[in-house]
């Protein structure tokens, strides 16, 4: 067990969620990382790889945790409870921008399989892992407890149609990506609103187009750059004061 406050980041075994942890690990000896990936062995290798450069490479955990799955959230609770009895700050990073296509075949998914299963991952998963990690951060006696909903620019309603702004939904549809990251928005500001009282800060974080594999390799800046946003808004500053917000680089904060 550490005495250390504690942060859990979803799909860290690579792309931003990685950047975040190596972020932090490289900055700072403050934090317990626990580095959570769908399976054991994806998460022993970041946490590997992160040791490398870490200045505390025995603050950091593997976890399994399968997003989509209830029974996995539920065992990675119970491991966090059972080794740390709490939990700080939990990063809901995991995320995917696109249904896989059908492995049967070359076509795309049918639209309402498409929608269901990108909405699964980035609107349901979040969801259940913020009610299933609750207790756990209601134990923490951290200061600032957080939970950080890694969102996009694409989910704010006032970029879709905008003029200028290289994507908007003229250049990149994406209804589906879009509107879950839109639906991520509002459970970030219910979760503000609803545990603004008992301390514990909720907010959503865009990382900005990233070259990542998440994005094809595109983008305008690398993973480390858009992993500071997440980190800016999981643990500097002051959490009341950002909770309930949309922290961004590229097109400023607020909704």
């Amino acid at each position: 067990m550490t005495t250390k406050p504690t942060i859990l980041i979803t799909g860290a075994n690579q792309g931003i969620g990685y950047a975040i942890a190596e972020h932090l690990t490289t900055t700072s000896t403050k934090y317990h990382l626990l580095i959570s990936a769908r399976t054991l062995p994806r998460a022993i290798s970041a946490v590997s790889a992160l040791q490398a450069t870490s200045l505390d490479p025995t603050s950091l955990t593997p976890l399994a945790l399968d997003v989509t799955n209830d029974a996995s959230i539920a065992a990675a609770a119970l491991e966090i409870s059972n080794t740390f009895t709490s939990l700080s700050i939990l990063i809901n990073n995991a995320g995917i921008a696109q249904a896989p296509s059908n492995s049967d075949s070359d076509s795309d998914s049918p639209l309402r399989t498409q929608y269901a299963t990108i909405f699964n991952t980035n609107v349901f998963s979040p969801a259940c892992l913020i009610e299933t990690f609750l207790p756990l951060l209601r134990k923490s006696n951290h200061p600032d407890r957080r939970i950080v909903n890694v969102t996009s620019g694409l989910g704010l309603t006032s970029m879709a149609g905008k003029d200028g702004y290289a994507f908007n939904a003229k250049t990149w549809f994406a209804a589906d990506y879009r509107s879950s990251k839109a639906a991520l928005n509002m459970l970030t500001a219910a979760y503000a609103a609803r545990l603004a009282d008992e301390g514990i800060a909720v907010v959503a974080a865009a990382p900005g187009m990233c070259r990542t594999r998440f994005t094809g390799w595109q983008g305008r800046k690398d993973a480390g750059e858009g992993a500071r946003v997440i980190v800016r808004a999981a643990v500097e500053g002051v959490g009341r004061e950002v909770s309930g917000r949309y922290v961004a680089d590229e097109v400023g904060d607020g909704w």
